[in-house]
């Protein structure tokens, strides 16, 4: 296999993978995504082995973000923590990313400190999935994350209105140079996701085989967003 890193150069396309044939995937030259984040919580909820799991990632042609999910956030496993640390160290040397969500990441500080060992990107996530994030919320979020080398903040919440939107977009007008990624859920996901991926959120997720957040759209769908963002930034 080819030597992979995380891409620097931003916005990226991240196609998410969380069935089996999504998995199939990561081995195919050409996926319309910078960097596939393989959801391992909803893989092995779908019946796949941490084995085929660990086969597919031994043969990627992409770069691939690890995530497991955990249910208070959108996930599919009800992990313990132990087990979650466990899985993380057996595939951390299989992917160039990890995504930890901000709730946990003081319980993962072991998977957080070997990911940099590595040289890892370190993805700190916060989601909002029923309702919209309040600004209070949102200001906790940002307040706890690490500003460190190779690390980005990610912000994911459901968007009701255009205020909820404004809030959203206003992290990436005030913040020009942070390493933030950031997108709406819900009905107005893929609108939303164009306009912040425009502003300037690092990442932009599409879906590989099936959506794994509320209104998430296509990877390919996410791609055409980028590229116009890309021609925007010039």
């Amino acid at each position: 296999m080819k030597t992979l890193i995380f891409p620097a150069r931003h916005p990226l396309v991240v196609g998410t993978a969380t069935t089996p044939k999504g998995l199939k995937l990561l081995s195919r030259a050409g996926v319309p995504a910078d960097v596939v984040e393989a959801r391992i919580d909803a893989l092995l909820a779908a019946g796949v082995t941490l084995e085929e799991i660990e086969a597919a990632l031994k043969k990627r042609q992409v770069p691939v973000l690890l995530t497991l999910r955990s249910p208070a956030e959108g996930g599919h496993m009800p992990w313990k923590i132990k087990a979650r640390r466990e899985t993380f160290f057996r595939l951390l040397p299989l992917a160039e990313a990890i995504d930890v969500e901000l709730a946990t990441a003081e319980a993962l500080k072991p998977v957080i400190d070997e990911a940099r060992r590595l040289g890892k990107t370190i993805v700190f996530s916060a989601h909002a999935i029923k309702q919209p994030a309040s600004a209070l919320q949102v200001a906790k979020w940002v307040g706890k994350f690490d500003h460190r080398p190779a690390t980005i903040l990610k912000i994911a919440a459901r968007i009701k209105s255009w205020r909820d939107l404004q809030q959203l977009a206003a992290l990436l007008v005030n913040h020009p140079d942070w390493p933030l990624a950031v997108m709406g859920l819900g009905p107005y996901a893929g609108q939303s996701r164009s306009v912040l991926t425009a502003l300037g959120s690092r990442l932009a997720y599409g879906y590989l085989d099936e959506p794994a957040a509320p209104g998430q759209p296509s990877a390919l769908e996410v791609r055409a967003m980028v590229k116009a963002a890309r021609a925007f930034a010039g």
